[in-house]
């Protein structure tokens, strides 16, 4: 039996996918420490994995305030905290790995400071790619006011990359690489949770990424859902996921472009939304802070989504048809792929990012269900090709065949 130590960051599109994996490899006797902040807890801890909580603010300093500043829209203020929150857990890492003793260790592409650690103390270690992978030559959505935008961004930041690149050179003797590195950190081998088919210019890389395709499993819900009231067809669900989801002018502009369509509409708004803000609510919604999205997207017609790769996969997973609006730059790249393989239509894939007209969206949902057939064709292929990779089980297979060769 093996031990690794599984580091990852606490945001449920990076979870998620990496739950059955995590199964898998305990099903075949692998003892899995999974790493992460004090309230994943239950949800790691729901699965069997053991865990391990990563050191609180007396220890390391405002590490929740660094994590919050890695999941908004300024791309280089993400990366540079994502560095920094790197440079605080490092000697945590150190410390578990001598402890623990594994014989690999797995890392989020976001957690680049596992893999720092594995390869200070000479154990290999596997990326988990719950996104697209990016690399220098990747095709992104670039426009002049993009480019103006992130270098504008980027700037003020200098000064952060290079006080912590200097510290962790100086210290470890480690390069932690620039907003690249904190955003796409590749191990030894990368397990990349989509399909070769729907990853952009996959032909572009080598044999170190496995696609293994989604590893989509069951999830355990606490809070009830009234199915018995969706009686109406066809069925749209809108969610902007877990991070962008108090975005009342989106919701409004919803009911605006949705409240007199023929359609029964789910909105899942968000755990801290007040729904009572969003009155008057049409009586062709539903609206609810949470909606378990796995079962709804079995039963509905289109996804409205932000593009959040959990999310689209989810939707390629059942074949549902989408219109997607992205919120961030890496949102953007997967709605313009969702939109190239024919599975949806994509918007406000250009600054202002994520901001579109209820005409508009109106217009887009009548454009797919007037060539629903179509759409829905090119998202079951694309949900084919995510189940033809293998998921949790050739996930587990791949690691297991890395960790043990010697």
């Amino acid at each position: 039996m093996g031990k690794t130590l599984f580091f990852n960051i606490p945001a449920t599109g990076h979870i998620n996918p990496s739950i059955g994996v995590v199964k898998e490899l305990m099903q075949r006797g692998e003892q899995v420490l999974y790493v992460n902040t004090e309230d994943m807890r239950a949800q790691i801890e729901s699965i069997g994995a053991a865990f391990i909580p990563y050191p609180d603010a007396r220890v390391i300093g405002d590490i929740d305030g660094l994590m919050a500043r890695a999941s908004g829209g300024n791309i280089p203020q993400n990366a540079l905290a994502l560095h920094q929150i790197g440079a605080a857990l490092l000697p945590f890492c150190l410390d578990l790995i001598d402890r623990e003793r594994p014989d690999y260790v797995l890392v989020d592409s976001l957690a680049a400071w596992g893999k720092h650690a594995a390869r200070l103390r000479g154990v290999k270690s596997i990326s988990s790619i719950s996104t697209f992978v990016l690399t220098p030559g990747s095709p992104l959505p670039l426009t002049p006011t993009l480019i103006a935008e992130t270098v504008g961004q980027l700037i003020p930041t200098l000064p952060g990359f290079a006080g912590t690149w200097l510290q962790m050179k100086r210290r470890y003797g480690i390069h932690i690489g620039g907003p690249l590195g904190a955003v796409m950190s590749l191990a030894d081998m990368n397990l990349v949770y989509t399909s070769r088919e729907f990853q952009p210019a996959a032909e572009t890389l080598d044999g170190t990424y496995r696609f293994v395709g989604a590893s989509i499993a069951a999830r355990p819900q606490s809070v009830e859902f009234p199915f018995d009231q969706l009686t109406r067809k066809p069925l749209i669900y809108i969610s902007l996921g877990t991070i962008n989801n108090q975005n009342l002018d989106f919701y409004r502009q919803c009911f605006a472009a949705l409240g007199d369509y023929p359609a029964q509409v789910v909105l899942s708004a968000g755990k801290k939304t007040d729904l009572t803000v969003l009155e008057p609510i049409p009586a062709n919604f539903l609206v609810r802070n949470f909606v378990p999205q796995l079962d709804i997207l079995e039963r509905a017609d289109l996804f409205i989504t932000h593009g959040g790769m959990n999310s689209v996969h989810e939707g390629l997973w059942y074949g549902v048809p989408m219109v997607v609006i992205p919120q961030q730059l890496e949102q953007s790249i997967v709605a313009t792929r969702t939109a190239q393989m024919g599975a949806g239509i994509a918007l406000a894939t250009k600054p202002p990012i994520g901001q579109v007209s209820a005409a508009e969206l109106r217009a887009a949902v009548e454009t797919v269900f007037k060539d629903v057939e179509n759409y829905r064709m090119a998202a079951r292929g694309l949900g084919d090709s995510l189940r033809a990779a293998g998921g949790a089980t050739q996930a587990a297979e791949a690691i297991l065949a890395f960790a043990q060769a010697s």
